[in-house]
C-alpha cells in the first residue's frame, strides 16, 4: 500500500509542477476513468496530449522529452492500477474527490469535469451506452446530469440546491464500474498501456525541419531531435 501511496504522491507534484493547461490529479482520475470505460479506444498520445494541454499552439510544460516521457510513465502507472481494479475488484473502486479545506466540502466537480473531458475526445461513441437500458443506461444518465450540474456551476454559479442530488460521490463510484463492465463485454481492451511508452506517437514520425512535438515552438532538429 505505501508504494501505491507514494507513487500517486509523486504522480500529485508532478502534475502541480506543470502549468495551469495540466489537469491536477483529482481531474486526472476522472478522466482516467472516463478513458477505461469509453466505448471507443484513445490513442495513448492523443489522450496525454489533452490532459496535459498540449499543442502546437502553446509551449509544452516539460523541460524536454525526458521530462514528458518521466510524467507520462507515471500517468501510465495510475491509469493500468485504475484498470487493474475495475477489472478485478470493481466493488473496490474509489473515485478521488478533493475536499475544499474551508468548509470540508466535497469538489466532486474536478473529478467530473475530468470524466468530461474524456468523453469529448469521441462524443459520438457514448449513446450506445444510454441505448443500452438498464442500468448501464441510468449509470450514463446519472453521468451525464453530474456533467451538466458542473458546466452550469462554471458558467454561472453554484446551482440552487434542489437540482444537485444528494450524494453525487456515490452516483459516482456506482456508475463506473458498471460502465467499464458494460464495455469490456462489448470489446475487450486492447494490449497493455504499457506498449505505448511515447506520449508523442500519434504525431508520426517527425520532419527535422518540423516543429518539435513537445511544443517548445523550436524545430524538432534544434530541439528533442538535437538529443
Amino acid at each position: 500500500m505505501s508504494e501505491q501511496i507514494t507513487s500517486t504522491d509523486a504522480l500529485d507534484q508532478a502534475l502541480l509542477a506543470l502549468d495551469e493547461g495540466a489537469m491536477v490529479l483529482e481531474e486526472l482520475d476522472g478522466f482516467v476513468a472516463g478513458l477505461l470505460v469509453s466505448p471507443q479506444a484513445i490513442p495513448p498520445g492523443e489522450w496525454f496530449a489533452r490532459a496535459m494541454g498540449l499543442s502546437r499552439a502553446r509551449r509544452s510544460p516539460f523541460a524536454d522529452l525526458d521530462h514528458a516521457n518521466r510524467v507520462l510513465g507515471l500517468v501510465m502507472d495510475y491509469h493500468n492500477a485504475v484498470a487493474l481494479t475495475l477489472a478485478r475488484e470493481p466493488e473496490q473502486y474509489q473515485p478521488l474527490f478533493s475536499v475544499d479545506p474551508s468548509n470540508g466540502d466535497v469538489i466532486w466537480e474536478l473529478w467530473i469535469d475530468g470524466f468530461a473531458a474524456a468523453a469529448d475526445l469521441r462524443p459520438e461513441a457514448w449513446s450506445q451506452f444510454v441505448d443500452a437500458g438498464g442500468e448501464v443506461s441510468r449509470a450514463m444518465t446519472d453521468l451525464v446530469l453530474l456533467t451538466d450540474i458542473a458546466m452550469e456551476e462554471h458558467e454561472s454559479g453554484p446551482c440552487d440546491a434542489d437540482k444537485v442530488p444528494p450524494d453525487p460521490m456515490a452516483m459516482i463510484r456506482r456508475a463506473v464500474p458498471i460502465l467499464y463492465a458494460h464495455r469490456v463485454a462489448i470489446e475487450p481492451p486492447g494490449g497493455d498501456f504499457a506498449l505505448h511508452p511515447n506520449p508523442f506517437a500519434s504525431f508520426g514520425k517527425v520532419g527535422r525541419n518540423e516543429p518539435c512535438p513537445c511544443g517548445s515552438g523550436k524545430k524538432f532538429k534544434r530541439c528533442c531531435g538535437a538529443n
